[in-house]
């Protein structure tokens, strides 16, 4: 908790101070349609690493539930495995017959 606080408090700072610096306008047109948007330069730059941020943690996570679905059908059968293992330890075989003569 401490560390994320160290790390996250400078980063913070520099963000605001990048924002605060860069209040040029500029105009942000939307190919292949005619709409636009004028916002400050520090605005749309940060939404750009946002959107990326967000892009890049949903493509992680895709992975992240797949590992998870694994571990959870190896759990299931190791469950499973566990359980058939006590039932026979229970009720062992019964010896082998001797061979007939």
């Amino acid at each position: 908790m401490l560390l994320r606080l160290a790390l996250l408090v400078p980063l913070l700072v520099v963000l605001v101070i990048f924002a605060l610096t860069n209040r040029q306008t500029v105009l942000l047109s939307f190919w292949p349609t005619p709409a636009s948007l004028e916002a400050p330069v520090s605005l749309a730059l940060l939404a750009a690493l946002g959107g990326g941020m967000l892009l890049g943690a949903a493509m992680l996570s895709g992975g992240t539930l797949r590992l998870r679905w694994r571990a959870r059908r190896a759990e299931q059968a190791r469950a499973m495995l566990e359980a058939e293992l006590r039932r026979v330890r229970a009720n062992p075989p019964a010896p082998p017959l001797p061979p007939p003569g």
